[in-house]
C-alpha cells in the first residue's frame, strides 16, 4: 500500500479524532450547567411542544395518504 492510500484511508479518522476533540475540549460538556425551567414556563412548554408533536402527527398521516394513493395511481 502506498504512503498515498494510507494518508487517504486515515482521513474518516482523523475526521473522528477532530470531532472528539471539539466535543471534549471546546464545548466542555463537563462544566456545562443543566438547564432550570420555572413550573410555570415548564408547563407553557410542554403545551407547546405536545401541539406541535400533534401537529407533525397530523402532517405526517396526510403524506402517508398521499404516498398511498400515488402508489395505488401506478
Amino acid at each position: 500500500m502506498t504512503l498515498h492510500q494510507l494518508v487517504a484511508l486515515s482521513f474518516p479518522l482523523l475526521t473522528a479524532l477532530a470531532v472528539a476533540i471539539v466535543a471534549l475540549f471546546v464545548r466542555r460538556p463537563w462544566s456545562e450547567k443543566p438547564v432550570e425551567i420555572a413550573p410555570q414556563n415548564r408547563e407553557r412548554l410542554l403545551d407547546h411542544l405536545e401541539r406541535l408533536n400533534a401537529e407533525i402527527e397530523g402532517k405526517a398521516h396526510l403524506v402517508r395518504q398521499e404516498l398511498r394513493q400515488l402508489k395505488n395511481a401506478r
